[in-house]
């Protein structure tokens, strides 16, 4: 019975390290502010970054970043110099063995 206290132990702490900040929103992806004069808006695009851990803790691939989810959604559509009306998320999709944490960018591309 001890033994499975441990384990049980283990699991719950294992998972607690793996809470993050859900959310945010950035309004431009460049630093000079607004919208570039004579600019038109070529749509909204997408753009994730992703890592699968097996078992929960050992990781397998690129661990997750922003900058490549948003330099992913700026390759998304042909043409793009800047992004606007950024929304930043993270998820944690937990699955039996092993979960996957994602970032994902939606923006509109001008």
């Amino acid at each position: 019975m001890e033994k499975s206290g441990v384990i049980l132990f283990i699991v719950f702490a294992l998972t607690a390290c793996s809470s993050s900040f859900h959310g945010s929103y950035a309004p431009i992806s460049y630093v000079a502010g607004g919208v570039i004069e004579g600019s038109e808006p070529l749509g909204k695009v997408e753009g994730s970054s992703c890592q699968t851990k097996f078992l929960y803790v050992l990781p397998m691939g690129e661990g997750v970043s922003t900058s490549e989810a948003v330099l992913a959604a700026k390759n998304a559509r042909d043409g793009t110099q800047y992004l606007a009306d950024i929304a930043i998320d993270d998820r944690t999709n937990w699955q039996i063995g092993y979960l996957e944490q994602c970032i994902t960018v939606e923006a509109i591309a001008y």
